[in-house]
């Protein structure tokens, strides 16, 4: 074999070498995924649409807090004409992972095949249809101001953090929490799988106020935000308490 022939293989070799290793790169990294690998071509476009939004104006009013805001709608209208304009488009799906969590994906995509999205967990207060219509809609609504770099005057929400405060000064003014034995230091950031919460809503499907316990002891909104760390000693807390009742009759 030649020397130039031996340089050819090795420079081929090397190629599908590179070749298997960016294939490997992309396969990791598929499913965390926020954007296509170039944007340039949306954000040139994100960057004129943007300079053409039309003036936000409040159209509703939230009764319980007396307060004005924009809705979905009128924001979609403020910058609709300027996203179709410049090739953008922009979409709200759900989608249910594995683990049984319901995410809100908001992605806008451009006339080139460039996209980037936003990724937002949904987690209701309460599980009926209403009020997971009314919070997906509220999520809808930020997701898209968020992405879409909107923004409304005089926005009641602005207050410097005010109201997301309010609990924890109440907390620092009594001394304590109200539930003494939680401390958020001990907590994983890993929550249980989805096995897991298919075995506790089965031991809670008939007993909401024992929910209700368990999330408000455990500061969560919903089972499926458990700590796997709290899991077992939920579980067994859960038993103890229905064998109680059970006794009891």
């Amino acid at each position: 074999m030649q020397s130039s022939e031996f340089a050819i293989i090795v420079e081929n070799f090397n190629k599908i070498n590179a070749q298997l290793e960016e294939l490997k790169k992309n396969r990791a990294t598929e499913n965390d995924k926020y954007g296509s690998a170039d944007l340039k071509e949306l954000f040139t476009a994100l960057s004129k649409a943007q300079g053409e939004y039309k003036a936000m104006t409040y159209n509703r009013e939230n009764p319980y807090f007396k307060a004005a805001y924009a809705d979905l709608d009128a924001i979609m209208k403020s910058v609709r004409p300027s996203l179709t304009k410049y090739g953008l488009a922009f979409i709200q799906q759900i989608r249910i992972t594995d683990e049984g969590q319901t995410i809100l994906h908001s992605i806008l995509t451009h006339s080139s095949g460039q996209w980037m999205e936003s990724r937002m967990r949904i987690v209701p207060p309460k599980n009926d249809a209403q009020t997971f219509g009314s919070t997906l809609t509220y999520h809808k609504r930020y997701a898209a101001i968020s992405i879409l770099g909107v923004t409304v005057s005089h926005d009641l929400t602005d207050d410097d953090a005010e109201v997301a405060m309010v609990d924890a000064r109440q907390v620092i003014a009594k001394g304590t929490a109200l539930n003494t034995k939680y401390d958020p230091r001990e907590q994983s950031s890993d929550t249980i799988t989805k096995e897991q919460l298919e075995d506790a809503e089965y031991e809670l499907a008939e007993f909401p106020d024992i929910a209700e316990q368990v999330l408000e002891g455990l500061k969560i909104q919903s089972l499926a935000d458990m700590p796997k760390s709290k899991y077992l000693v939920s579980m067994k807390r859960i038993r103890e308490i229905k064998a109680a009742r059970n006794s009891s009759r």
